[in-house]
């Protein structure tokens, strides 16, 4: 290894070493930041809640039966294109 490289090897190392300091003290702030931002989470009331649950449990229901019905309409034109 040359001197050059060398002392390129020993920057990076030395770099690294410091975005990892800079790192660890900036985590200190960091998390102030997230809890100014958790401050501003809109969380659900129970109405809402269950509410949403139950469009969604509908719309399952809804869409399991349109794809029974759409299985009940082709599975005749499906036998009778496999078996002739």
């Amino acid at each position: 290894m040359s001197q050059q490289d060398a002392e390129k090897a020993c920057v990076v190392t030395t770099e690294e070493k410091a975005g990892v300091v800079r790192q660890v003290k900036d985590f200190p702030e960091f998390l102030a930041k997230v809890h100014e931002e958790m401050k501003l989470v809109h969380r659900p009331s129970w109405q809402q809640v269950r509410s949403t649950t139950l469009v969604v449990i509908v719309f399952v229901f809804l869409f399991a039966f349109y794809l029974r019905a759409l299985d009940w309409i082709f599975s005749p034109l499906d036998r009778w294109l496999f078996i002739h």
